[in-house]
């Protein structure tokens, strides 16, 4: 039986070898801190799919666990990754980027098998990772329409945005009234002429807004005239959900449950 500092060391080597069979054999099915219903993918198969993507994008990934200590079964480290980004990832081109990413992790053995949570996820510290990838425009460019079409995985976005892997509590479903749009444009910027990076639609009204991001804000604007809770993206063939109420992320299957 592996040890969960030895099932970190293997994992580090199958990361490098491009091993994702054995990969997936070292991670549990649940994550640290819940289980993924019979219709999800596992957390194993979440993370291979994402560092699978992240290894063909940056060959040279290189990954490294430090500052291991061990606290009854549960054991922290600092992982760090760094790769040149070269190849396309998520629609977005190779940017010859070197791309370093350190964040905290914890794991603890379920079943002989590793369940990870990443700590200390801060929204800031992954957009910078993000941008340097091409998928999050400049700082002074985050108002503008990306220059390729990206499309970053829901579940990676729900990390970077919550923090965690599990749905957040919210109390809002039941004011879900639409889920698909009847238009695509901002009405109001494009009375004015203004363009805008996203659309969201308000799954109480319908509205159909700009992203928190443009230049006007639109959809957070009609959230805080009419309380309305829920948004949805309407980013190319994007349909995860936002509550500003609860600052809760839910992806794109949330609208085949309550379609209407």
């Amino acid at each position: 039986m592996l040890t969960a500092e030895a099932s970190l060391d293997e994992g580090v080597r199958a990361i490098a070898d491009g091993d994702w069979q054995t990969l997936s054999s070292l991670l549990s099915d649940s994550f640290f801190a819940y289980s993924p219903s019979d219709d999800e993918p596992t957390a194993g198969q979440r993370i291979v799919e994402i560092v699978a993507h992240l290894k063909a994008a940056m060959p040279d990934l290189a990954v490294s666990i430090s500052n291991l200590a061990s606290d009854g079964d549960l054991v922290t480290a600092k992982l760090s990754l760094t790769g040149t980004h070269l190849n396309p990832l998520w629609g977005s081109p190779g940017t010859g980027n070197v791309v370093e990413w350190v964040n905290p992790v914890t794991v603890k053995l379920i079943d002989d098998r590793l369940a990870v949570r990443f700590d200390d996820v801060t929204f800031p510290g992954s957009v910078a990772v993000l941008r340097q990838l091409g998928l999050v425009n400049p700082p002074d460019e985050m108002d503008k329409p990306l220059p390729h079409p990206v499309s970053v995985p829901e579940f990676l976005l729900k990390v970077v945005m919550t923090g965690q892997a599990g749905d957040k509590e919210c109390a809002h479903f039941d004011q879900i009234r639409v889920t698909e749009p009847t238009t695509r444009v901002c009405a109001d910027c494009f009375s004015q002429g203004v363009d805008w990076p996203a659309l969201r639609m308000c799954l109480t009204c319908g509205f159909v807004g700009c992203c928190d991001t443009s230049k006007n804000k639109h959809m957070m604007k009609h959230h805080e005239d009419t309380g309305h809770p829920l948004m949805r993206s309407m980013r190319m063939n994007e349909g995860w959900v936002w509550c500003y109420v609860d600052n809760a992320f839910f992806e794109k299957d949330l609208l085949d449950r309550y379609s209407v």
